[in-house]
């Protein structure tokens, strides 16, 4: 039997866990990056591919020991969907580039 001692009351969880809806790994794709909160340790990981009921990981921390997740405890992701594509025409300088102009205005150097 369990006894209840008298001032020892639960924390509740912090705000932001309570506002966020489990995540839907759908759009999650092997490469892409992943916050994850397990048990309350939060920690960023790469996807390596589906697992059993969740995502397996690699941490970017060496000190996490946690290779795979459930989606409700994917809080953040971010994407790596490569670069954009080229095209043949030239890029044009921005405006706002052009107007960077670091050399020293001609009457300084001949003076």
């Amino acid at each position: 039997m369990s006894r209840i001692v008298a001032g020892a009351a639960r924390l509740p969880p912090p705000p932001d866990l309570l506002d966020s809806a489990p995540m839907r790994l759908e759009g999650i794709q092997t490469g892409d990056i992943v916050e994850v909160d397990h048990k309350g340790r939060r920690f960023h990981a790469v996807v390596t591919g589906p697992a059993p009921g969740g995502l397996a990981l690699a941490p970017t921390d060496r000190r996490i020991n946690y290779y795979s997740c459930r989606s409700r405890e994917v809080i953040g992701h971010w994407a790596k969907r490569g670069r954009p594509r080229e095209t043949g025409e030239p890029l044009l300088p921005s405006p706002r580039q052009l107007e960077l102009d670091l050399s020293p205005p001609p009457d300084a150097a001949a003076g």
